[in-house]
């Protein structure tokens, strides 16, 4: 776990060598679905942010945000297209 918050931090630093890392979360590694096996939370996008402009340099992930959005917004039910289906 220490070593795991040390690429974290480096990926958030915005240096080159963290790009080569990414926060994965290890769910369910024996789901036939393999969108539920190990997703990608968190990778590094140096690109400037509309917004916030280069503060941060890692973003959360689709699939990290969306939920996360959807609950804070009160949404039960999401109409999604095909980016939750199995990514094998």
């Amino acid at each position: 776990p220490a070593e795991a918050m040390e690429f974290f931090k480096l990926m958030c630093s915005g240096k080159k060598d963290g790009a080569a890392w990414c926060l994965r979360a290890r769910i369910d590694m024996s789901s036939v679905n393999g969108t539920m096996r190990d997703p990608v939370l968190y990778r590094q996008n140096l690109t400037p942010h509309h917004r916030s402009g280069k503060t941060y340099k890692a973003y959360p992930t689709y699939d990290l945000a969306c939920p996360i959005v959807d609950s804070l917004e009160g949404v039960t039910h999401a109409l999604r297209t095909t980016e939750y289906n199995d990514r094998n």
